[in-house]
């Protein structure tokens, strides 16, 4: 059972994650106020602010609650936050830069340096600086979503492990292999490792800059396999994976290449295996929120995530051969589990008859 003084430490740490990089959203948000101003206003609803504190509140209150419960440690990395923090000039300065390219809709910033690479990926999406493809890009990323989100980002991560967590519970670590798919800077197999260090790991994402930075995040870390390959086309044994989770990917994927990674996601996947699936919400999910649905796309450069929002995920990963098994709403973020059915042994003919 956690202290009183847990309690405090926890909710006074959270709320002044939401108060800094709150205030980081604002002033990314009044950067774009002219961008704003041009998007035409939805039929949908959005969400209030009493609705989004509510939101976080429930947020918050189950993380400690999966926390108490012992499926991962309280997040009361203090020295962590602050090093996290300190990317917050690199942030702001770079804020000016994103508005102009918004400003003229320049997505194709990165094109003549990603030669080699899938064309959907050469762009910047969310008209960030060098897209995913540079050193610097990749410094600002984790300060980048956490500033989206509010200062939330953190708690959606950890929401979206506990079906692993449970996965895991009465195996062997040391024998479990998980895949994170579009792995990015590491930031979710570095939580995963901190709570399972023997836990064998592979991180999979198509960039090396990215990649770079998620081997120094987790070079502490035994077990971890480094692979630079797109979703759709995985360079990895069939059946060789226990637990793969694909977090905020598939909406960058345009529909046909989100097929091919659903059949490779169950490809590799060993009979039993698990795969969750942590991404943005969709429309219906939370009826207040299908006007920021609607207009997010176009404010940050996603160009398949409206396909993504109207997207039956159900009938996407069935038709790879994976089983829906459970759906769980954490604020902003919906997780998808789904399941690699076990082959079913024939019965002898003796049985049968």
């Amino acid at each position: 059972m956690t202290t009183t003084a847990e309690r405090l430490t926890y909710a006074a740490a959270q709320t002044a994650r939401v108060a800094f990089y709150g205030a980081h959203y604002l002033v990314a948000r009044a950067f774009a106020h002219d961008a704003l101003a041009g998007v035409e206003p939805s039929s949908h609803k959005f969400p209030s602010l009493r609705a989004t504190l509510k939101g976080m509140r429930a947020l918050f209150a189950k993380d400690f609650a999966n926390a108490e419960a012992g499926l991962y440690p309280l997040p009361l990395d203090i020295a962590r936050e602050m090093r996290r923090a300190s990317a917050s000039l690199r942030y702001l300065a770079d804020i000016p830069r994103v508005a102009a390219r918004r400003r003229r809709g320049g997505h194709g910033d990165v094109a003549v340096s990603a030669s080699g690479l899938p064309r959907y990926y050469r762009q910047n999406f969310h008209f960030q600086t060098d897209g995913y493809l540079s050193d610097s890009s990749a410094r600002l990323y984790d300060f980048q979503v956490e500033a989206l989100f509010a200062g939330t980002a953190g708690a959606m991560r950890r929401r979206a492990y506990v079906p692993i967590a449970r996965f895991i519970t009465g195996r062997d670590p040391a024998r479990t292999t998980i895949l994170d798919i579009g792995a990015g800077t590491g930031e979710f197999l570095a939580f995963a490792k901190n709570v399972h260090p023997r836990l064998k790991a592979v991180a999979l994402d198509l960039s090396e800059p990215y990649l770079t930075r998620a081997r120094s995040k987790l070079s502490a870390y035994r077990g971890v396999r480094f692979v630079a390959a797109p979703a759709e086309s995985m360079p990895l044994e069939d059946a060789s994976i226990d637990a793969a989770i694909g977090m905020y990917l598939f909406h960058e994927l345009p529909p046909k290449v989100r097929a091919g990674a659903a059949r490779e996601i169950a490809r590799v996947l060993k009979p039993g295996g698990l795969f969750v699936l942590a991404d943005t919400i969709q429309y219906g999910d939370i009826a207040d929120c299908d006007g920021l649905i609607e207009t997010f796309p176009g404010l940050l450069h996603e160009p398949y995530y409206e396909s993504y929002a109207r997207s039956n995920l159900k009938a996407l990963f069935g038709a790879a051969g994976l089983r829906a098994v459970h759906t769980d709403i954490a604020y902003l973020t919906k997780i998808s589990v789904f399941e690699k059915p076990r082959k079913r042994k024939l019965r002898s003919r003796k049985t049968m008859r």
